[in-house]
């Protein structure tokens, strides 16, 4: 490590240190007008993860003669496993400035918070990955603007996280749908199913369902986290200031089963004047019960949303995120006159 070069833990938000920590994305993006100052919020929530005992946390934050200039974090999930049912840990919360001086602590911090989740036990190293929402590196897209829960990054750090001995594994796309090129939907809808937003006044029951509907339906999904009613109920209570229940739409049968749930978050990342709303939105996850699809259900939940975007004001719609190599929604996306708006990759050490 060069003279004049450290790397200090941040254990807490207490930490003289945090502030640093938690500031040091305002220097990178400065200049950015892609950048989500919002997204920062990410940071407390982890570390509130961490205090609560719900998570591993190695924060760490490299300085250059006493300044910032990268931090980076280790995470460990419970529930989180490899492909074999190994602990996998994650590296997020990563950000340096620009030039060799940030570099170098890139690489150390980074460094750093590897070697941590070697001792703790990580069978594999996953990132860049925040949370059970927020993963994945974007290389393609920079000037499109970051929506909610995705991830914003300059161009310069595929090479330092490839340089940090990092292989990409996994390639992710995101489509954009616009006002210029509304879609239109075929109507097949399977007979005596009923497309409806989210009760508020049920929202208990509606959490439960919810959970049980995710953990049989995204189980194989990118990322899929496990969790247990609990976790659901903290999930559905960070999401709440943020849903409008018009844009969570459930499918049901003909005896109210539910068969298809569609998730869609107006952008509260979105910089907007007081008194209006965001005006983009974000497809957060749309599924299927298996003896359900190809009956056309995921296209009715897509006619009511666009409907409800539409009426509701919105310009634009991201749906995000589809593995490269799984060419049925791309086409599906396609056909619905979406483009590819952002490119992102996830990598491993």
């Amino acid at each position: 490590m060069s003279e004049g070069l450290s790397v200090r833990t941040v254990p807490s938000v207490d930490d003289p240190a945090f502030t640093a920590f938690r500031s040091l994305p305002a220097l990178v993006y400065a200049d950015d007008p892609s950048w989500a100052p919002a997204s920062d919020a990410l940071v407390p929530e982890r570390f509130a993860e961490a205090a609560a005992g719900r998570l591993g946390l190695h924060a760490v934050l490299a300085l250059w003669d006493g300044q910032p200039v990268a931090r980076a974090a280790g995470l460990l999930e419970p529930a989180a496993r490899d492909a074999q049912g190994r602990p996998e840990g994650w590296i997020g919360l990563f950000e340096c400035v620009p030039g060799e001086v940030g570099e170098e602590g890139a690489l150390a911090a980074l460094e750093a918070v590897r070697r941590w989740l070697g001792r703790r036990g990580a069978a594999q190293i996953v990132g860049p990955r925040t949370d059970g929402l927020v993963a994945g590196l974007l290389v393609e897209g920079f000037d499109q603007p970051q929506v909610v829960f995705t991830a914003h990054n300059p161009a310069r750090y595929r090479q330092l996280l490839l340089r940090s001995g990092a292989t990409r594994t996994t390639e992710l796309l995101s489509y954009r749908f616009t006002r210029d090129a509304v879609p239109t939907f075929p109507r097949l809808t399977a007979r005596g199913v009923t497309v409806r937003g989210a009760d508020p006044g049920r929202m208990a029951d509606e959490i439960t369902r919810l959970h049980a509907f995710q953990a049989e339906v995204f189980a194989a999904g990118i990322g899929h986290l496990p969790r247990g009613v609990g976790g659901t109920e903290r999930l559905v209570a960070r999401l709440l200031p943020l849903i409008d229940p018009e844009l969570v739409l459930l499918a049901e049968d003909r005896h109210g089963e539910l068969v298809g749930v569609l998730i869609c978050l107006p952008d509260a990342w979105q910089e907007h004047p007081d008194g209006t709303r965001p005006d983009r939105a974000r497809l957060l996850s749309i599924g299927v019960r298996a003896p359900w699809r190809r009956t056309g259900i995921a296209l009715a939940m897509g006619q009511v949303l666009a409907d409800r975007l539409l009426s509701g004001g919105y310009q634009t719609l991201e749906g995000s995120w589809v593995r490269r190599e799984n060419r049925a929604p791309q086409l599906v996306a396609e056909i619905l006159r979406a483009r590819p708006s952002r490119r992102f990759e996830l990598f491993t050490w």
